[in-house]
């Protein structure tokens, strides 16, 4: 098999795991959002948006240096990984209890952000471990199985009245991933021993990618926050439900971004001219397969939603419908801030995230003073994610002496 046929299986193996996850979790949404109501509904996302939002801050950034070095013939790289993701979920699970509770929570609502933070760091760092292995089928199996086993165990939990539980479920879930990959991953695949000259570079990877990632991530998450503090619980509910419909196709993107690190990696030693060719190849397709991807969900939701979440978020379609922009725009400003960051360009991926990311918050809140907290933050993040997409395409996309003078500089 070629490398472009086994780069097109990665993608499409390590798609379907992913995906799993996302359908599991707009399932869990929907049942939350069906049996418990709006309000309930909004208390479960502003606590998925904390735990994501703070693993931003390194856990992700870690998973995706295992998938992109995992295998390098230096010693001690996913040891040093693991290690450093443990000294992490101390001051992000921390951080977690503490938003919850300024933003109203009830400690009950802390102690699940700091479960759910510390298990979903877990999980993402474990599936970029797995492919930094090259065991991409079992990061697949293990992404339907722990899916499978939340929402079981969310069944459980309302059948037995535990309503104010609601997260502890999905927190079981990624910890059944994260002990499945630590199983998976033997001693003698994680080279033992360490190497200084393997530090410094590997934290400044973590460091700068976790700002990019911030940058470009943060915008999704921070639009919950948004709408909740900027609107009535009822109204967060409504975007909550409509944010949640958008979660499986940007899950999407992260899959196939995820798998091509490695790919990613390898690009860097090419000749100039095949680097460029690749990544604009493979940037046009990802393009257009989540623009057709999205006009078709965004066609098919005044149908869908209703019918997932009942008559009372028929609201939600219009806003559900605004987000496919801010989807398809965070798809494709993932794959290239990671492509940067790879290439050596994390820095330059940041700043293009960032001023991206500092537009779209300000649209946010003005916006949402004058039209309400959920119109403020689909149109914030849609304006906001496609400022990013083009000024990342501008920088990843240029011929090869534009690129060679930006990663000097970055």
């Amino acid at each position: 098999m070629g490398r472009r046929d086994s780069a097109l299986v990665d993608s499409v193996i390590s798609t379907v795991g992913l995906l799993a996850q996302g359908v599991s979790r707009f399932a869990y949404t929907a049942v939350v959002g069906r049996v418990l109501g709006a309000d309930s509904l909004a208390a479960v996302n502003v606590g998925f948006a904390v735990a994501i939002l703070l693993s931003l801050l390194w856990p992700t950034a870690a998973g995706n240096a295992a998938a992109a070095f995992g295998r390098a013939d230096r010693p001690g790289v996913l040891r040093a990984l693991r290690r450093s993701l443990a000294l992490s979920l101390i001051p992000l699970g921390l951080g977690a209890g503490v938003a919850m509770l300024l933003l109203g929570g009830a400690a009950a609502a802390a102690v699940q952000a700091v479960g759910l933070t510390a298990a979903w760091s877990a999980y993402i760092f474990a599936r970029g471990m797995l492919i930094g292995v090259g065991k991409l089928r079992s990061a697949a199996i293990w992404d339907v199985v722990s899916g499978i086993v939340a929402l079981l165990a969310l069944a459980v939990f309302l059948s037995v009245g535990w309503r104010e539980w609601a997260l502890v479920p999905a927190v079981l879930g990624y910890l059944v991933f994260a002990v499945a990959a630590v199983v998976a991953v033997r001693p003698g695949e994680a080279a033992s021993g360490s190497d200084d000259r393997t530090a410094v570079p590997l934290v400044s990877f973590i460091a700068w990618s976790s700002l990019a990632l911030l940058a470009t991530n943060g915008l999704m998450q921070v639009s919950m926050v948004v709408a909740t503090a900027l609107d009535t619980p009822g109204a967060a509910g409504q975007f909550a439900a409509a944010l949640a419909l958008a979660t499986p196709a940007s899950m999407v993107a992260q899959a196939v971004t995820q798998a091509m690190l490695p790919r990613f990696g390898r690009w860097s030693a090419l000749p100039a001219a095949e680097r460029l060719g690749a990544v604009r190849r493979a940037t046009v397709a990802l393009s257009a397969v989540m623009a057709a991807g999205c006009a078709i969900v965004a066609a098919l939701l005044p149908v869908v939603l209703p019918l997932v979440y009942g008559s009372a978020f028929v609201p939600a379609v219009p806003l559900a419908q605004g987000l496919m922009v801010a989807v398809w725009g965070f798809s494709v400003s993932v794959f290239l801030a990671a492509f940067l960051a790879t290439d050596g360009r994390a820095r330059t991926a940041t700043v293009c995230s960032g001023v991206g990311s500092v537009v779209g918050l300000l649209t946010m809140v003005v916006v949402g003073a004058a039209a309400g907290g959920s119109v403020g933050a689909v149109i914030g993040t849609g304006g906001g994610m496609s400022l990013t997409v083009l000024l990342l395409a501008i920088v990843a996309l240029r011929p090869a002496g534009h690129s060679r003078s930006s990663a000097a500089s970055g």
